[in-house]
C-alpha cells in the first residue's frame, strides 16, 4: 500500500502533490493534518456558511496564508444579513485563525478505502 500515489485520486486535496498513502500517514503520526476553512456570504437575509478544499499542513506549518482568502471572502461579503451574518462571519474567522477544522479521521478513511479499492482490483486482474 506504500507505494500508490493517491495525487490523481485526491487531487482536490492541496498540499500532497505526489505523495504515497505510507508517506502520509508518516506525516500523520508526526503531526500533520487535513484541514478545512470555512467562508459565510450573505445577502439581505440569506447567509451561507461553506467550507474550502481540503489542505495537507504540516507539522509546526502556518496556516495564516492558506485561510487568508477565505477570511478575506467573509470579511468582504459575510456580513451583509441580519441577524446571522455577523455571527457566522466572526465565528468562521475565529475558526480559521484557529487552524480551521481538522478532517483528518476522514480524509485519511477515505484515502485508505481508495487504496483498499485499488488493491483488490488489481487482485482480480
Amino acid at each position: 500500500m506504500n507505494g500508490i500515489s493517491m495525487s490523481s485520486t485526491f487531487a482536490a486535496i492541496r498540499g500532497i502533490g505526489r505523495m504515497t498513502v505510507g508517506e502520509m500517514r508518516a506525516e500523520v503520526r508526526q503531526g500533520a493534518r487535513f484541514v478545512v476553512f470555512e467562508f459565510v456570504l450573505s445577502f439581505l437575509l440569506v447567509t451561507r456558511r461553506k467550507t474550502s478544499a481540503v489542505f495537507f499542513i504540516r507539522p509546526g506549518e502556518s496556516v495564516f496564508w492558506k485561510c487568508l482568502p477565505y477570511n478575506l471572502i467573509s470579511l468582504v461579503a459575510g456580513w451583509w444579513a441580519i441577524p446571522w451574518g455577523p455571527a457566522n462571519t466572526i465565528g468562521a474567522l475565529k475558526d480559521n485563525l484557529q487552524g480551521g477544522h481538522n478532517v483528518t479521521a476522514q480524509v485519511i478513511e477515505q484515502i485508505l478505502d481508495a487504496a483498499d479499492r485499488q488493491i483488490k482490483t488489481k487482485k482480480r486482474r
